[in-house]
């Protein structure tokens, strides 16, 4: 069974308290992250975590959990955490809400899920799941926003023909499919990688992880980085430098892997190890393809929201040195 996120986050903040209190006496800015879902594309957050990276920019990172992308935006316009660690698809969101939001930097290239199925089950794509439910995280996340757009391309209605819902990430997931709740759930390609080591016991039905898209990265409110220049520059700069590290040298993202998921394999932590390198944006940079992806989905859940530019949605100008 996947370890439970709170137990996994736990070991990640008393690290990072040991890091803190063995370092050298330095006036810190606490940066409150939340963590939408745990996932390989966190994996430079917490090599930077781990390296004392933070640390070096003046930043005290401190992560909370929250089940899916929806609370966790919630906690950022409301002001209880700085960066939310969610799909890019809240920047839209939160500028109809005349929250302007950025992102500080980008962390998975492609979308990070797919529609999941018990491996006996009767459903061979989307089309044959109306009238069934579909687990999604949360109403309002990634998982919420790209399966009614892809509903909508079938030409059917996400709230009359099927029903969503919130089963949230990881085990939670994997147990409402297990045990039949939902036909079919979107989990994330972590989970997914496990998952799948179990042979005959599941399988894709519809993969998005192909996709380019900013599925995963770490947004801010544009009044914070106004606020926080040097914090907002320096928590790019962290990250991006163990991105940077972590493409150099895949042990070190082997052991980071293994440390992040204490239960899994050697082989399991190396293959997902890998998977997360090469799915990270180089740098850190978001592209305008994937912007423009994010837009097509975002929007077809919800047509009175209006599309963002590249420039509006990711602030670049952080990365640079």
């Amino acid at each position: 069974m996947i370890l439970g996120r709170k137990l996994r986050l736990l070991a990640f903040v008393l690290a990072g308290a040991a890091v803190a209190a063995t370092g050298p006496a330095a006036a810190q800015t606490k940066v409150t992250g939340g963590v939408a879902a745990f996932n390989e594309a966190l994996l430079p957050v917490f090599t930077a975590r781990d390296k004392g990276w933070f640390k070096d920019e003046g930043i005290d990172l401190e992560l909370v959990d929250f089940k899916g992308g929806g609370p966790a935006v919630q906690a950022l316009a409301g002001g209880s955490i700085d960066v939310c660690f969610c799909a890019a698809d809240h920047v839209i969101r939160l500028r109809a809400r005349r929250l302007p939001a950025v992102i500080l930097i980008g962390l998975d290239t492609f979308h990070s899920y797919a529609l999941v199925a018990k491996a006996d089950a009767p459903y061979k794509d989307l089309a044959d799941l109306k009238g069934k439910r579909i687990g999604i995280t949360a109403p309002g996340s990634l998982t919420d926003n790209t399966i009614r757009y892809s509903i909508k391309t079938l030409g059917l209605n996400p709230d009359r023909d099927f029903e969503l819902s919130g089963a949230g990430g990881g085990a939670a997931m994997q147990a409402a499919i297990d045990s039949d709740r939902v036909g079919a759930g979107l989990a994330i390609l972590t989970d997914i990688a496990n998952m799948m080591r179990k042979p005959g016991a599941y399988k894709i039905v519809l993969d998005y992880r192909t996709l380019p898209y900013p599925s995963f990265a770490g947004l801010a409110l544009e009044s914070w980085v106004k606020s926080n220049p040097k914090a907002a520059r320096g928590f790019a700069r962290a990250v991006a430098k163990a991105m940077d590290a972590l493409d150099k040298d895949p042990k070190l993202a082997e052991a980071m892997i293994a440390k992040m998921y204490p239960n899994f394999s050697p082989e399991l932590a190396a293959e997902v190890a890998r998977s997360a390198v090469a799915r990270a944006p180089k740098g850190g940079i978001v592209t305008a393809e994937s912007i423009d992806n994010l837009n097509k989905i975002v929007i077809a859940s919800d047509d009175s929201l209006k599309p963002v530019t590249l420039e509006q949605a990711f602030d670049a100008s952080l990365l640079k040195n």
